[in-house]
């Protein structure tokens, strides 16, 4: 079936309306809701409480102290709390593909990956990570000194969103090799979440390749740790800058893939 041509505006207004349901849906279940989002807020937190006490012991690391770490680890959770809540559906795109639930897409007259998208939100996922990036960044911003103008707010939140580009862009990557490989589960985690593990701390501690690799190849330094060295104003700081270019090529890149991929898809015959 041919799609449906629509400006990007209605694609917002369906999206709008899509999100509206899931979290209508979700919200039938309230204390449900609230657990499994007050669930995720405690177990992100041990994390940080673990590099708290670390931190009592080595009191910097590699020159960033306790304020500044918790600063950057803040990006962490803010980006990923938006990230998961729009990406859901790229997240599980194995099992939507697998399960036959992608030929429904092809038969409906909007975008698939529009639909991909807008069908699944984790919103007890972006209620837990994004209560706790809010609970750092301000406690790290006072404990360090940082005060925000209206300019660093807007730069603030072009990192954001630029970091919410970036791993949308890796998971959007990943789902489209399932049009080669039909399993991309494995992929996923060795490229997303246990790549994205090294962020919880200065990249500038690690081995050249280890840097290179999160600065240019799954470049997760700029979800964090670029971002929180411009608000620091050290070395390097102004790369932080680049991190929205850095989102929109990332994704830019991930979706020529998803483009070129599905035009190669066959159903599981579920």
């Amino acid at each position: 079936m041919k799609t449906r041509k629509h400006t990007l505006l209605s694609y917002l207004r369906l999206y709008g309306k899509f999100l509206k349901m899931t979290i209508a849906a979700r919200l039938q279940y309230k204390v449900d809701t609230l657990l499994l989002s007050l669930a995720v807020f405690v177990r992100e937190s041990v994390t940080v409480v673990t590099l708290w006490f670390m931190l009592n012991k080595v009191s910097t690391i590699n020159g960033w102290d306790m304020g500044q770490l918790l600063f950057m680890y803040s990006f962490v959770f803010l980006t990923y709390s938006l990230c998961i809540l729009i990406f859901t559906g790229v997240r599980d795109f194995e099992s939507i593909a697998n399960q036959g639930e992608f030929d429904t897409y092809l038969t409906k007259p909007l975008r698939p990956l529009f639909q991909v998208i807008a069908r699944r939100s984790d919103v007890m996922a972006t209620i837990g990570h994004g209560g706790l990036g809010v609970v750092l960044i301000v406690y790290a911003a006072s404990r360090s000194g940082i005060t925000f103008d209206w300019a660093h707010i807007g730069i603030l939140i072009t990192m954001i969103v630029g970091g919410v580009l970036i791993q949308g862009g890796i998971l959007l990557f990943v789902a489209s090799l399932t049009f080669w490989t039909t399993k991309s589960s494995e992929i996923q985690n060795l490229l997303f979440y246990q790549m994205r593990g090294f962020i919880a701390y200065p990249i500038s501690i690690y081995p050249t390749l280890i840097r290179y690799l999160l600065t240019y190849i799954l470049p997760f330094a700029f979800v964090s740790f670029y971002p929180a060295q411009y608000f620091y104003s050290v070395q390097m700081s102004a790369v932080g800058l680049l991190t929205p270019l850095v989102g929109i090529l990332v994704f830019g890149f991930a979706l020529a893939i998803w483009k070129i991929g599905i035009r190669r898809y066959a159903s599981t015959g579920h």
